[in-house]
């Protein structure tokens, strides 16, 4: 992957913003991309160890594969503090791309914007906000298990088959519902956070040891699983010998930014 990653790369300097330092906040890449570098570093150790932690690297990673994996490009809590009064600034840069074209990724800027016009317009100040509009389970979002989730499921275990692991249980009842509700909760908001603040493992009971993957983008079943595979920590959580039930979750948003949401939650 590294050998793809150099042979872009000249194409990619032409397109990044070059000598931009590590911050802890977000900045807005060339082609309006909002990253943080040093929180990509710190939570994946993986693409440290490969490529380093100049900030461009860093990026084209991100773009290239981290996307697609599920990595997450700065911290989703980032402009989210009491005193905002629950207004998020990275999603709001993130959901409204017009608005982030004109004022950056600025808290104070897009606050401001949102006070002034955004209510007005109707615009959400947070993903919590979007999410409490929605009417239930949008009507593609689908509790009893889909053809895509069965999907998953047996390619999950024909991949613990090849390592000599026990193959995993659907479970109907509790993780089979907390996926299907977690994929539509990323569709608005695309964390291992809900969009209430918690942690995605509230989505189910009794949950043991657990586990959860989530991506965005892939257009199908074999798509999500390979990237998963070659992600460490996506694999880590298929081949952990500890798990033996599983459930799936897909949603198909088309409206929304990726239109493709896939989650995994895993339990002992």
């Amino acid at each position: 992957m590294k050998k793809l990653l150099i042979s872009v790369a000249a194409f990619f300097t032409m397109v990044f913003c070059f000598g931009v330092s590590v911050e802890a906040a977000p900045v807005k890449m060339a082609d309006g991309q909002l990253f943080d570098a040093q929180y990509y570093a710190q939570n994946n150790p993986d693409v440290v160890a490969a490529f380093g932690t100049d900030v461009n690297w860093l990026y084209l990673h991100y773009t290239v594969c981290g996307k697609t994996e599920g990595r997450l490009p700065y911290d989703p809590s980032y402009g989210s503090g009491s005193s905002s009064g629950g207004f998020n600034a990275a999603y709001y840069a993130a959901r409204y791309p017009d608005v982030a074209a004109v004022f950056g990724n600025d808290p104070t800027l897009l606050k401001m914007h949102y006070d002034l016009c955004g209510k007005a317009e109707g615009r959400f100040p947070n993903a919590e906000a979007e999410l409490a509009t929605m009417p239930g389970p949008m009507p593609v979002y689908i509790v009893s298990i889909s053809s895509e989730e069965q999907q998953v499921l047996d390619l999950v275990n024909a991949e613990r088959a090849k390592y000599g692991l026990a193959p995993l249980a659907w479970d109907s009842s509790n993780l089979g519902p907390g996926a299907a509700l977690r994929a539509q909760e990323i569709s608005v908001y695309f964390s291992h956070t809900r969009p209430d603040g918690s942690s995605c493992f509230t989505a189910i009971t009794n949950p043991g040891i657990v586990g959860e993957n989530i991506a965005a983008g892939q257009r199908s079943a074999q798509e999500v699983m390979n990237s998963w595979m070659n992600s460490p920590g996506h694999r880590a959580n298929i081949l952990d010998a500890r798990f033996t039930r599983l459930g799936v979750g897909y949603l198909y948003s088309p409206s929304s930014h990726y239109k493709f949401y896939w989650v995994q939650m895993f339990s002992s």
